[in-house]
């Protein structure tokens, strides 16, 4: 018996009843629809949290002094520079202002930094108008992307060699997101506001979200101008940037011991673990759930095998005493099973795919973290909204996995009907009504 004509039996099976057939590789597809749809997206929630890490530097510590009567001043900076494993250090000012220009004012994040090093914190940032500043000039300023271009229309861009006025309260340094509420109302409490002009010497191409800083929406200047903003020598803390990933537990192990609990520590690498160990265990959360819609497919394969065994009874007669032998009735039925799980994976997974990405479509690509900037009078834009691009992520692997696992259910799911119809004897079946 050649396997040309088992396929044509099956096939023949199939298209006698119509119905139930595409009702049947319907219930079979749901499963793998599913599983790779919840698996596609997941995968490409996670490759796109791990891409924009990786984006910002995985060997990237973030140091923010919160000890009670700490400060954070170049005696700090230098221990942590001597710490095996540590490649640069950048301390930093940050400092919240209001930029006012062109009669608009906005709320933005002004950072005084070694901005000949800024390309290390990070990695691809051009300058693609201007140029770099000087580090000795406490007027310059170098523009975050969405600063120059905003995509509100409503908000007018800033200008190379525009002239911007940044209002700042030099008691009101930010701590990141280190510092307690009480800490925040007593630097307000001692706070002034004072008001310095920039030039914009040049603007930064489009970099994206980043975990500590979002360079798009921020104002940078060089680090002594940050002392002359601020008024103070202490800073608001330090980026420390490993020598590689394998060092990074060291080195903030290293930080930990040496200042205890007075600095708090954040690295990237340990942020991006955290993400992937969730993404992970939702993903296969989500899979497991997807999973009992294959079940309800085994036993709507089962319950069509038998019933098609049942209907067909007097033909396994007429084939038995013709010639046919138990075998050749066993692979008759199961084919038409496996056949019909194969159909139903193969369309399953192409439909999960086109449905992974309709449900990333729904949230237009990507999900947005945080809210723009405040502008004047309390209105907050929505130019500057930092969002994550999220694609979702089929593999031929996934898809394979997806066909392989529909076709395995079929053939599991037929092969006791099939087995029973092979046991059937000739006058059993030729008496059958």
């Amino acid at each position: 018996m050649l396997l040309r004509d088992i396929l044509k039996f099956s096939f023949d099976a199939l298209r006698e009843r119509k119905l139930r057939a595409a009702l049947t590789i319907l219930g079979i597809a749901i499963g793998p629809a599913a599983i790779v749809a919840l698996i596609g997206a997941t995968e490409g929630l996670s490759h796109s949290v791990s891409a924009q890490f990786d984006k910002m530097g995985v060997t990237t510590i973030q140091v923010m002094p919160v000890g009670r009567g700490f400060t954070f001043t170049d005696v700090e900076v230098n221990t942590i520079r001597n710490i095996k494993g540590v490649k640069e250090i950048l301390p930093y000012y940050r400092v919240n202002s209001i930029l006012q220009y062109g009669g608009t004012n906005i709320q933005a994040a002004v950072v005084s930094i070694n901005l000949e090093k800024l390309s290390i914190l990070f990695p691809d940032i051009t300058i693609i108008e201007g140029s770099m500043p000087q580090s000795s000039d406490m007027t310059a300023a170098l523009i975050g992307y969405r600063l120059a271009k905003p995509p509100d229309t409503e908000t007018p861009p800033i200008s190379l060699y525009q002239v911007i006025t940044a209002s700042i309260q030099s008691g009101s340094t930010l701590q990141g997101i280190g510092g307690s509420a009480l800490q925040a109302a007593s630097l307000q409490q001692q706070s002034r506001t004072t008001s310095r002009s920039l030039l914009v010497k040049g603007v930064l191409s489009e970099f994206g979200q980043g975990l500590f800083i979002n360079p798009d929406d921020t104002v940078f200047v060089p680090l002594e101008s940050g002392r002359l903003l601020t008024g103070r020598n202490q800073y608001t803390g330090a980026y420390v940037i490993a020598s590689s990933r394998e060092v990074v537990n060291d080195v903030t192990a290293a930080i930990s011991e040496i200042f205890g609990n007075n600095v708090r520590v954040m690295t990237v690498s340990s942020i991006l673990s955290t993400i992937q160990n969730i993404t992970g265990t939702m993903s296969t959360i989500l899979a497991s759930i997807a999973s009992i819609s294959v079940v309800v497919a085994f036993m709507g394969i089962m319950t069509t095998s038998f019933t098609s065994v049942y209907e067909r009874t007097r033909e396994i007669g007429v084939a038995k005493a013709v010639g046919y032998t138990n075998t050749a009735i066993l692979l008759f039925f199961l084919s038409e099973a496996v056949l019909t799980g194969f159909i139903g994976g193969v369309i399953g997974s192409l439909s999960g795919g086109i449905i992974s990405n309709f449900v990333i479509s729904l949230f237009g690509g990507r999900i947005g973290f945080g809210a723009g900037p405040i502008m004047a009078g309390g209105a907050r834009a929505q130019t500057q909204a930092s969002t994550l691009q999220i694609v979702p992520i089929i593999t031929p692997q996934l898809i394979l996995i997806a066909i392989l696992m529909a076709t395995v259910v079929g053939a599991l799911a037929g092969l006791l009907p099939a087995w029973r119809a092979s046991r059937l004897t000739p006058v059993e079946c030729l008496r059958h009504e």
